[in-house]
């Protein structure tokens, strides 16, 4: 059945159709005209043979009439289901020739405003979706590249200086140090891209939710305190605030935020935590000069850091980790300079429901 063209089937079905209502009206003209001619010929005293070949007539020309309609209206239904869907039929061709190496073809809207034109603008709006897909991962793939390429061509001057001539220990060992750096560096990014795959997809494997805000927050705050301990950390969350996103990947955002804010910032950095009814808000807060304004709106951009000012050696990818954790827990994300002074980070994430009969 799926096979049949879909004009076949429209007109087969406005063809049953057809015959049912034929059917029945010749039914009811038979039907209506023997009644009218009993009561006829009662009055007048018509013979019944009369009557018979009168109504013999009538269901000849019946005979004859409907099955001419019948197959008139037919083919009209046929003609006029592919002048139909001749539109469709254009669509599709034209759908079909759109490739990765095409993205730009657009479908041709018909100038009626019915349901073709909406669903040929419709499939555009995607197409142009698709398109803004494919850009945005050609675009990763050779900042990713990019970002690859300069520990890569590092290690290798590193390993090919150290094979080239003896050398003493010491210079060895000082190039296996430098070899041993990039080497994390190339760790932490393979990480961090198959971190940024996994929240990409959704992925809901990572682990269990948080139940409580408050400790992961001050452990977190803890942790990087240790690391930077001239640069003071203060955590104001309220006691009792579970969010429904999975530990470590919360424990991984909040600290990319609080590192952004310590390596681009001055002063102390606040986090701040502002429960909702529908979400949980949490705000990292420096004390630095901000976001320049035309790098606000790509400050969770891939692969993308702000002016020298705020440069760091990172490849660009915290930010954009935080954004897709946030966009995986169904959440939101953003940043603002303060009238006061510095840059604010913020994400949201859902409440974890909490179990029926809890205060």
């Amino acid at each position: 059945m799926n096979r049949i063209p879909l004009r076949i089937r429209l007109t087969a079905i406005f063809a049953a159709v057809m015959a049912l209502v034929l059917t029945g009206a010749g039914y009811l003209t038979l039907s209506r005209f023997r009644e009218s001619q009993a009561e006829y010929g009662a009055a007048t005293g018509i013979a019944h043979q009369a009557q018979q070949e009168a109504l013999d007539d009538l269901l000849r020309e019946l005979l004859t009439a409907l099955p001419i309609v019948f197959v008139l209206a037919t083919i009209g239904a046929y003609l006029l289901a592919a002048a139909a869907l001749r539109p469709v039929e254009r669509m599709r061709t034209q759908a079909a020739a759109v490739t990765e190496d095409t993205p730009e073809y657009r479908l041709d809207v018909p100038p009626s405003r019915d349901e073709i034109a909406r669903l040929a603008t419709t499939l555009n709006d995607m197409l142009t979706r698709l398109q803004t897909a494919l850009d945005h991962e050609r675009l990763f793939v050779a900042d990713a590249s990019h970002e690859l390429r300069t520990p890569l061509s590092l290690l290798r001057t590193e390993i090919e200086l150290a094979l080239r001539h003896p050398r003493e220990a010491t210079e060895l060992h000082a190039a296996l140090v430098s070899a041993h750096e990039e080497t994390e560096r190339l760790v932490q990014l393979a990480e961090d891209l198959l971190l940024l795959a996994r929240t990409d997809r959704r992925d809901t494997s990572a682990g269990s939710a948080v139940p409580d805000l408050a400790p992961l927050l001050h452990r977190v705050a803890a942790r990087l305190r240790n690391g930077s301990p001239d640069k003071s950390i203060t955590v104001g969350c309220p006691a009792g605030l579970a969010a429904a996103v999975p530990n470590d990947r919360l424990d991984r955002a909040v600290t990319n935020l609080i590192h952004n804010a310590q390596q681009h910032g001055r002063g102390p950095v606040e986090v701040t935590v502002r429960p909702g009814e529908k979400c949980i808000r949490i705000e990292v807060r420096d004390q630095g000069p901000g976001f320049p304004p035309d790098f606000l709106p790509h400050a969770f951009d891939r692969f993308t850091q702000a002016d020298r000012s705020r440069a760091t050696s990172g490849t660009g990818l915290g930010l954009a980790i935080t954004a897709a954790i946030a966009r995986a827990a169904g959440g939101q994300y953003g940043a603002f300079n303060h009238p006061e002074g510095g840059a604010v980070v913020w994400i949201t994430l859902p409440p974890l429901p909490q179990p029926p009969g809890t205060a």
